[in-house]
């Protein structure tokens, strides 16, 4: 029973740091899709219909299926057909009232998760704000949402869900429940969630049938909830086979006991108090693998056998450290460093370029027109695409994951030019030791030559790549890394809006 609690305490005890740490970084990329989702309806003009194709294209990449200028008595005055859907002439009557009991002066917001059948939107959600008398209506697809809650699976029933400010279902495994919003207010955890609080917690799913541990958050700006929960009956079986396990080698060592004579027991005291000795160390954190003690021909075959093995598996558990920190800092798809590991990255840089007074620059890179790739050749052709565009971009700064000398992730030996992809299509790469604004242009367009060109994806897919890039140069345009890459990225928001497959600077 002993080796059966402690496993399965051990067990609660990684879900409730692994689960909980899913749940914050899943909030954290809401929070930020939610500020980018409401911000974007700010640079509207007043004149919606009239809108050029840019800030479509903009609208369309951030899944929005159509904009309204809306009358209280729901009469649309003025449309952007983002989608080429037919614009209403009315909008139906419950938007309206959601619209209504939403909406908040000199604020925009998103309402909670609804459907406009009549346009056969499925699920969406209501981007809101006021225009003089009026209000604008902008139809927004959850589909972003339910494919960030749906790349959240592990175990055989662990996952991701996320709900809206009411308790409605945004993304589930069951798509029954995104399809019809199921309101899932009544489950503690929830409750919570929408109060703003985060932690972790035990409770009965209806939908699996099952007691689930879970670690939820709220989503800050949002009121949205995020929870990671698995069923705690998995956590019990895996403590259950390590318990039968020990039961096994209890019964071994009991049966090895009754063999054991007292010259051979002298025989094995030295060599065993050395290993017991090297286990102690162990334990107090000394990553010491190495076994002091001769094996003898005279030495039972066991003994030299559990020394060579105990010697492996350390190897064996450090390789598996050095994979577990790779893979925290590794974006899964692309193999590139992840937005987290490339904050650690450009912090290092930035102190040793401002050490020696250097100048360098932040390059923030989109690939035109992604989302199209997605929906016309599946999400499948999109990552296969994501993961070529990233091999090209290390042979072009000759990385290599192989090799220490050209490793990408070696914080101590930064390299004058640091690839990462931060979400979606977006990639950015730090350069350092840059002389003027020529040079790193020149670096960017012998880049755009080398990475957008035709791929051939699975299935004999031919795909011409083009890609838009934003620079901004360090400590000019900012020598803090949230401000850099504001500048980027709003620079490549204007290359985006000059035409795209084009490099422009920041301007203030």
């Amino acid at each position: 029973m002993w080796p059966y609690s402690k496993a399965l305490e051990s067990e609660y005890n990684d879900v409730k740091e692994r689960h909980l740490l899913i749940a914050k970084n899943l909030a954290g990329a809401f929070e930020r899709y939610y500020k980018d989702v409401t911000g974007v309806l700010v640079i509207l003009n007043d004149d919606i219909d009239k809108e050029s194709e840019s800030i479509k294209t903009i609208f369309k990449s951030y899944g929005y299926q159509s904009v309204l200028e809306v009358s209280k008595k729901g009469d649309v005055l003025n449309c952007l057909s983002i989608r080429e859907t037919i614009c209403q002439t009315k909008v139906s009557p419950h938007i309206l009232e959601l619209a209504i009991a939403s909406i908040k002066k000199d604020q925009i917001v998103l309402s909670t998760v609804t459907e406009d059948k009549s346009m056969n939107t499925g699920p969406i959600l209501l981007g809101l704000k006021e225009k003089g008398d009026n209000f604008i209506i902008a139809y927004l697809s959850t589909d972003y949402i339910v494919q960030m809650g749906k790349k959240v699976a592990f175990g055989k029933k662990g996952h991701a869900a996320v709900v809206d400010q009411e308790g409605n279902v945004l993304a589930h495994p069951l798509d029954s429940w995104i399809k019809s919003r199921k309101n899932i207010s009544k489950v503690s955890a929830v409750q919570k969630m929408m109060s703003g609080q985060t932690g972790v917690e035990i409770f009965y799913s209806p939908a699996l049938k099952d007691d689930m541990i879970a670690g939820y958050t709220s989503v800050s700006g949002s009121n949205w909830g995020v929870m990671v929960p698995q069923p705690v009956s998995e956590l019990k079986n895996k403590a259950k086979s390590i318990d039968e396990m020990a039961m096994y080698v209890l019964l071994l060592g009991l049966g090895l006991a009754l063999l054991i004579t007292i010259p051979i027991s002298f025989l094995l005291i030295n060599p065993l108090e050395r290993l017991s000795s090297v286990i102690r160390a162990i334990g107090k954190g000394r990553n010491e693998t190495k076994i002091e003690f001769n094996t003898s021909k005279i030495m039972p075959l066991e003994i030299r056998e559990l020394k060579n093995g105990f010697i492996k598996m350390m190897d064996k558990i450090d390789d598996n450290n050095k994979s577990i920190t790779r893979l925290a800092y590794t974006d899964m798809n692309t193999g590139l460093p992840n937005r987290n590991y490339f904050y650690e990255l450009i912090n290092k840089s930035f102190d040793k370029m401002k050490k020696n007074n250097q100048k360098g620059a932040l390059v923030f890179i989109d690939f035109d027109g992604f989302k199209e790739v997605n929906d016309t050749h599946g999400h499948r052709a999109g990552d296969e695409l994501l993961s070529m565009f990233a091999q090209r971009l290390m042979k072009h700064f000759s990385f290599s994951n192989e090799s220490k000398t050209t490793s990408i992730y070696d914080i101590e030996c930064l390299h004058d030019a640091v690839p990462a992809r931060l979400a979606g299509d977006e990639f950015v790469i730090l350069f350092r030791n840059i002389s003027d604004k020529d040079e790193i242009k020149r670096k960017v367009e012998e880049l755009f030559e080398d990475v957008f060109i035709e791929y051939t994806l699975y299935g004999d897919v031919k795909l011409k790549l083009s890609g838009s890039a934003g620079i901004a140069l360090f400590p000019k345009d900012g020598d803090k890394y949230n401000k850099i890459l504001k500048s980027a990225d709003m620079a490549m928001y204007s290359a985006k809006a000059a035409g795209k497959n084009t490099i422009k600077f920041y301007k203030a």
